[in-house]
């Protein structure tokens, strides 16, 4: 699947992926490598390693997807924008963009894609963001729009949307399956600090227990959606 060249007589962009599941790194390293205008310099399986790399290989564009195993997410989008403030970052994620897509936008991201997207809008979206633009779906912009000008502002509202960035790392954690102890050295906070992140949640979400917070949080990373 190639596109029209869109950097024609310059260097090819290069490119940088981070994501823990092999079929979807091989998958969209693929199609980068399918495009005559873009450079596939490494593919690595979380933020971390791209932060660690990007000294001694320079890239263009970082593509993330958020589902790192530790739920760092986030903070990997701020470091590297503080660390290469010339990058473009390109979210590419299983999760609802309702939820993240802003919140990545906010911490320095330059687009955000859904992997249920066809191949094509996938494609797209990277080359849009290496030439310099940013992508988001037509929905989410139009929900941004009407956010920013102060309408509708709570229309389709999730109540994740009331989570602090760390809550829904918390959050995010819990629902894949890490225990108390687990979330407290991914996150490098103690135990104690972990436990009122929970209750601070129970509370958001109208949950009683941990047992129906651990539910609502395994049925949003299976599914992308909270009910």
């Amino acid at each position: 699947m190639k596109f029209d060249e869109t950097n024609s007589g310059k260097s090819p962009r290069r490119i940088l992926i981070a994501d823990a599941i092999p079929l979807c790194r091989q998958a969209i390293s693929s199609l980068v490598q399918q495009q005559a205008d873009l450079s596939l310099v490494g593919a690595y399986t979380s933020a971390e390693e791209i932060l660690r790399v990007m000294e001694s290989t320079p890239a263009d564009l970082v593509i993330l997807e958020l589902s790192d195993k530790n739920g760092a997410g986030l903070d990997s989008i701020r470091d590297l924008r503080l660390r290469y403030p010339q990058i473009r970052i390109l979210i590419v994620s299983g999760h609802s963009e309702d939820i993240l897509a802003e919140r990545v936008l906010q911490v320095g991201a330059n687009g955000f894609v859904s992997k249920l997207e066809e191949l094509e809008t996938i494609a797209g979206a990277i080359r849009k963001v290496a030439a310099g633009e940013t992508y988001f779906s037509e929905h989410l912009s139009s929900r941004l729009a009407l956010k920013y000008l102060g309408v509708g502002a709570s229309a389709g509202a999730s109540p994740l949307d009331e989570l602090s960035n760390r809550e829904l790392q918390v959050f995010r954690l819990i629902g894949s399956g890490q225990p108390t102890r687990a979330i407290a050295e991914a996150l490098g906070i103690s135990i104690k600090t972990v436990e009122t992140y929970v209750d601070h949640l129970k509370r958001k979400l109208g949950v009683q227990s941990g047992v129906a917070l651990t539910h609502r949080a395994v049925q949003w990373m299976e599914r992308g959606i909270l009910q």
